[in-house]
């Protein structure tokens, strides 16, 4: 627990806390300009998987490296008698609850139709608040990853890797066999039944719950809890 409250307090007054509130709102404002406000919840969610969030991901674990850096280059951390395991992993139980509130956030902004324009509106309120949830659950496996990357190489590569492979690879394996081998295709098969977007990013419809939903889910939060054990381990010895 103190782990946690002190990974808190080395959130605020960051540029982190900001982006969980800017990038939700540049997705939003950047699917309006393209279509108005048809298409315009569904359109949000697409851009906010596809791309937007695996860059935030990778973004807000590098900013995190980077604070311990700049601090010291982790000197203090060393240095004190702390368990390292539990002080990575701590960074990414936070990481996890920050996500949490930009899928919020997402989800008003979305929910804006439901008022304004009811008429073009596909997702009831708490429709959009379940999809953008469960779409941050299904991607929470990046963080640890990302969290490894940035201490390894930097903060290029991961945004890089993280935005590249989220575009692609869905629209490549996403309709194959091995779709559920590939994690970058498990909040793309997820938003398919869940909130009827297609992989290419069209709109066919709500189809409601299918095993597909769970699979993703249970999958990101398995790969999630390997990831975050490996990145425990190696932070751990040193491994920067």
């Amino acid at each position: 627990m103190n782990y946690l409250k002190s990974e808190h307090l080395k959130f605020k007054r960051t540029i982190s806390n900001k982006l969980l509130f800017i990038i939700p709102l540049i997705t939003a404002i950047f699917a309006w300009i393209v279509g108005g406000f048809i298409g315009f919840q569904y359109i949000t969610l697409y851009w906010w998987y596809a791309f937007l969030l695996p860059g935030a991901i990778a973004i807000l674990c590098s900013l995190s490296h980077r604070k311990e850096e700049s601090a010291g280059k982790y000197y203090s951390v060393f240095s004190m008698p702390l368990n390292l395991s539990k002080f990575e992993m701590a960074k990414g139980m936070i990481l996890i609850e920050k996500l949490l509130v930009a899928g919020v956030f997402l989800a008003l902004l979305i929910s804006i139709s439901n008022i304004i324009s009811p008429a073009t509106a596909v997702y009831s309120v708490p429709q959009s608040m379940a999809g953008s949830i469960a779409i941050v659950i299904a991607s929470v496996w990046q963080i640890p990853l990302c969290l490894y990357l940035a201490r390894k190489i930097g903060l290029f590569v991961p945004i890089m890797l993280n935005t590249v492979l989220g575009i692609f690879l869905p629209i490549l394996l996403g309709n194959t066999a091995v779709w559920w081998l590939m994690p970058y295709c498990w909040a793309a098969k997820l938003a398919e039944p869940l909130m009827g977007i297609e992989l290419n990013g069209t709109f066919a419809g709500n189809s409601g719950f299918s095993c597909t939903i769970f699979i993703s889910v249970a999958l990101s939060i398995f790969l999630f809890i390997v990831l975050s054990f490996v990145d425990a381990k190696d932070f751990a010895k040193g491994g920067r």
